[in-house]
């Protein structure tokens, strides 16, 4: 798992009409590169390091391995692959997101 003041965690998302907290774990992998079931076993154990998250969504740009679908669905992890990612950022119209992430993340965007 990630070192550093996030403690392995890049977002932590709670539905705009409250609810039950995610903890969202992201890698950005070239093709090829999967999330394997041992790291799936890793960011499972997110929810425990805050008493309000309650769920976990690991985000790839690339894919997993049917073991880490496997064991994700026993562990009740939610998986996005980057044909998922594209899904969404069309669905929500979120491009400018994407440009904003292209150019650096400038401030004062």
């Amino acid at each position: 798992m990630d070192a550093g003041p996030d403690k392995g965690l890049d977002v932590i998302g709670q539905p705009s009409t409250g609810g039950a907290k995610t903890a969202v774990q992201c890698k950005r992998y070239a093709e090829g590169n999967k999330i394997t079931s041992e790291q799936i076993q890793q960011y499972a154990a997110l929810r425990q390091q805050w008493q309000d998250v309650k769920g976990v969504t690991v985000v790839t740009t690339s894919s997993f391995t049917r073991n880490a679908l496997e064991l994700a669905d026993r562990l009740n992890v939610k998986c996005i692959d980057g044909d998922d990612l594209v899904r969404l950022v069309h669905r929500y119209n979120a491009c400018e997101i994407l440009d904003w992430y292209g150019q650096g993340k400038p401030a004062g965007w």
